[in-house]
C-alpha cells in the first residue's frame, strides 16, 4: 500500500503541474501558470507577468485602454475580498482595504477612468477616477441585493428581494426597466439595448424603456456563461448532459459547438471575447485546459490539432442506462485507454441548485487513471445536465429523487462490469456530499467506502451554516410537519443516528475545510459521531488553509492525495484489473482505488 500511495502522490503532482490557463480578457488572463501555488495575471498570448501574488485573485477585470486592472483580492480562502487597481505600466497597487466584494461584478466606464461596483458590508455604489484617485460611494437599495451590470450612461444594476422577481433598475433616473424570477447577467449588446439572462433563457430588452427585442430560451439546455461580442452572443450550456458553446444573433443560433477532444466528452469551461476574437476553454478529465480561438469556419473536438501535455492513456466515455423509475439518466466514466473488466472505480456527482457536473480537468482523475482506477460522474436530477424538468425533479421536495439516482448510477456501474462494489468509493463535496452521504446511508450495499466535503449533513439545521438560509428551498426545508419529517427521512446525520448496529456502514472519511465560509463544520462532527457508535471505520481531515471556493495548490494538493489514499486503502484486494491480450498497462495497475473532486 505505501507503494500505491507514493506512485499516486507522485502522480498528482505531475498532473498538477500541467496548470491552468485562463480565456483571453481586452489584452490579459487570469491564470495558474505550471508549479505557481495560486493564479496570477499574465498577457494574453505571450504569458509575461503582470500581477503574482500568494494572495486569492477571486475577480480581475481589466480596463478597456488596458492601462489599469481591477481585482478582488483575498488573503485567506475564506473568500472575503477587498477591491484593489492595479496600474499595469508601473506596477503599483492601489488597495481599497474598506471596499469589501465578494465576486461582485465591475465595471469600467468606456473612456477607461472610472470603476464602479456595488460593495459590501455595508452596500453601496462606490465610483473610483483611477486619474485622480478620489472614490465617491452612493446609497442604493436597503431592502435588497444589488450587482451592477453597466456603468454610465445607462447604470443598469439588479435588485433581488426574497421572494420577489428581480428588478432591472437603471441607478441613475431610479426607472425599473424589467423584471425577471431571476437575472444572473446582464450585458450591453449594441447601442442601446441589453441582454439579460434569466434562469435558462435571454432577453434582449431596450436600454431605455424595458421593451423586449427578441428572446432565446431551449427548456433543455441550461446556460452556464454568457458573453456579448458587438451584436452577438456567445454562451456556454449543456444540452442533454453534453458541453456545448452557442453564437446566437437575434434570438436565433447561428452556430452550434459540442466540445470534444477526440474520442473523448470533453467540456468547455469558459468563453471569452477579446481584441484577438473569439477564444474558448476546452477540457477533459485527463485533459488539461487549453485555450482554442474560434472561427465561424471552425467545428471544436476532432478539428483541433494534437495537444502536448494530452493524456494519450485515457479515455472519457458517454453511457446512458435506466433509473429504479425508468428514467434515462447519463453518466461520464474516464478510464485507462483500452482497460476491460471491473476496476477500482471513484462515483461522484454534485445534482444540486441547477449546477451541471461537466468532463473538466482535475489532476486526481489522471493520477487515479494512471494507477488503474477509473472516474465516474452521476448526472442526477437536480442538477443542470438535462433541462428544466431534470432540474425540478431533485428539487425541494422531490430531493429524493436525485439520493436514488446515485445508487442507480453505483449498480449500474456494477452490472456493467465496470466495478465492484467491494472496489467503489462514492465521493462528493458540498451539496454533491449531502447527496453521497445521504445515499450510502439509504443503500449501504453499493459500495466500500464515501468521502463528503464540506457539506451540510444535518438538513434540519441548514440555518447553522453561514449560508444555510439560501439552501432551504433546495432541500424542501419547509416549516410544515409533514415537509419536516421528509427532510428527515433523506438527511444524512438523520439517517446515521437511526442506523443499528447488526451491519456497520461502508467506512467514512469526512472532510472540512479550516477556511469554509460557507458550510460549517459541526454536521460532520456529528455524522461521523453517529457512524462510530453504529460501529463504522471513520476518519476526521480538516484540510488547513482550504476554503469553499478560492483555494491555492498547496491545499488542493494535501486535499487530492487525502482522498486518493483514502480510496487506494478502501479498495485495494491485491487483484489487478484484467488488461485486454495485446496490450500493456501503461503504469503498474493500482488494483482498486478512487478518488474525489471538489465542487463549486
Amino acid at each position: 500500500m505505501a507503494a500505491i500511495e507514493s506512485a499516486l502522490e507522485r502522480a498528482l503532482t505531475r498532473w498538477e503541474h500541467c496548470g491552468r490557463p485562463g480565456a483571453p480578457s481586452a489584452g490579459f488572463a487570469l491564470s495558474r501558470l505550471p508549479g505557481r501555488r495560486s493564479r496570477g495575471v499574465y498577457r494574453a498570448g505571450t504569458g509575461q507577468a503582470v500581477f503574482e501574488s500568494d494572495e486569492h485573485i477571486l475577480l480581475m477585470v481589466p480596463a478597456p485602454d488596458e492601462q489599469h486592472i481591477a481585482l478582488q483580492l483575498a488573503g485567506r480562502a475564506d473568500e472575503a475580498g477587498h477591491l484593489a487597481v492595479l496600474n499595469v505600466s508601473s506596477g503599483a497597487l492601489r488597495r481599497y482595504a474598506d471596499i469589501h466584494c465578494r465576486y461582485d461584478p465591475m465595471q469600467w466606464a468606456m473612456d477607461s477612468r472610472t470603476l464602479s461596483l456595488i460593495a459590501r458590508d455595508p452596500q453601496r455604489l462606490v465610483q473610483i477616477d483611477v486619474a485622480r484617485e478620489w472614490v465617491a460611494e452612493s446609497p442604493v437599495a436597503s431592502d435588497a441585493r444589488c450587482r451592477l451590470f453597466a456603468p454610465a450612461p445607462h447604470w443598469l444594476a439588479a435588485e433581488s428581494r426574497a421572494g420577489m422577481p428581480t428588478r432591472l433598475v437603471r441607478l441613475d433616473t431610479g426607472t425599473h426597466l424589467v423584471s425577471f424570477p431571476t437575472i444572473s447577467s446582464a450585458h450591453v449588446i449594441g447601442n442601446d439595448a441589453v441582454v439579460v439572462q434569466s434562469g435558462n433563457s435571454l432577453h434582449a430588452v431596450d436600454v431605455y424603456s424595458g421593451a423586449e427585442r427578441w428572446r432565446w430560451s431551449d427548456c433543455t439546455t441550461s446556460l452556464t456563461t454568457v458573453r456579448v461580442w458587438e451584436n452577438e452572443v456567445y454562451a456556454i450550456a449543456v444540452r442533454a448532459g453534453k458541453s456545448v458553446l452557442l453564437n446566437i444573433a437575434d434570438g436565433v443560433v447561428q452556430q452550434d459547438w459540442t466540445a470534444r477532444l477526440g474520442e473523448s466528452v470533453a467540456a468547455f469551461s469558459d468563453v471569452s471575447v477579446d481584441v484577438g476574437g473569439i477564444s474558448a476553454v476546452i477540457e477533459a478529465p485527463s485533459s488539461p485546459p487549453k485555450v482554442v480561438t474560434l472561427s465561424s469556419r471552425q467545428g471544436i473536438g476532432d478539428q483541433l490539432p494534437p495537444r502536448d501535455g494530452d493524456d494519450r492513456a485515457a479515455e472519457t466515455t458517454w453511457h446512458e442506462f435506466r433509473a429504479d423509475d425508468g428514467c434515462i439518466l447519463s453518466l461520464v466514466v474516464t478510464s485507462p485507454r483500452g482497460l476491460v473488466g471491473p476496476a477500482p472505480t471513484i462515483l461522484t456527482c454534485y445534482g444540486g441548485f441547477g449546477v451541471a457536473s461537466l468532463p473538466v480537468f482535475e489532476p486526481t482523475i489522471p493520477a487515479w487513471i494512471e494507477s488503474g482506477g477509473r472516474y465516474a460522474t452521476a448526472h442526477i436530477r437536480g442538477g443542470g445536465e438535462h433541462g428544466a424538468q431534470w432540474r425540478a425533479g431533485g428539487y425541494g421536495a422531490r430531493k429524493r429523487r436525485g439520493i436514488d439516482d446515485l445508487a442507480s448510477a453505483a449498480r449500474w456501474l456494477v452490472a456493467a462490469q465496470l466495478a465492484r462494489a467491494d472496489s467503489l468509493v462514492l465521493v462528493g463535496a458540498s451539496h454533491g456530499g449531502t447527496v453521497v452521504a445521504s445515499c450510502v446511508l439509504g443503500h449501504p450495499a453499493i459500495c466500500a467506502g464515501f468521502v463528503v466535503t464540506a457539506a451540510p449533513l444535518d438538513l434540519l439545521a441548514l440555518d447553522q451554516h453561514p449560508l444555510g438560509r439560501l439552501w432551504r428551498d433546495e432541500f424542501g426545508a419547509g416549516s410544515d410537519a409533514a415537509g419536516q419529517r421528509e427532510l428527515s427521512e433523506i438527511s444524512p446525520l438523520s439517517r446515521a443516528q437511526s442506523l443499528g448496529g447488526d451491519t456497520a456502514p461502508p467506512r467514512f472519511l469526512g472532510i472540512v475545510l479550516a477556511e469554509d465560509s460557507r458550510v460549517a463544520p459541526d454536521d460532520t462532527h456529528a455524522f461521523a459521531a453517529a457512524l462510530g457508535v453504529a460501529g463504522g471505520e471513520v476518519t476526521l481531515w480538516e484540510a488547513p488553509g482550504a476554503g469553499h471556493g478560492a483555494n491555492d495548490l498547496d491545499s488542493l494538493h494535501e486535499l487530492g492525495a487525502v482522498v486518493l489514499k483514502f480510496a487506494a486503502a478502501t479498495t485495494f484486494h491485491g487483484t489487478s484489473a484484467r488488461t485486454p491480450a495485446g496490450t500493456t498497462p501503461h503504469t503498474t495497475p493500482l488494483t482498486n482505488e478512487k478518488d474525489a473532486t471538489h465542487d463549486a
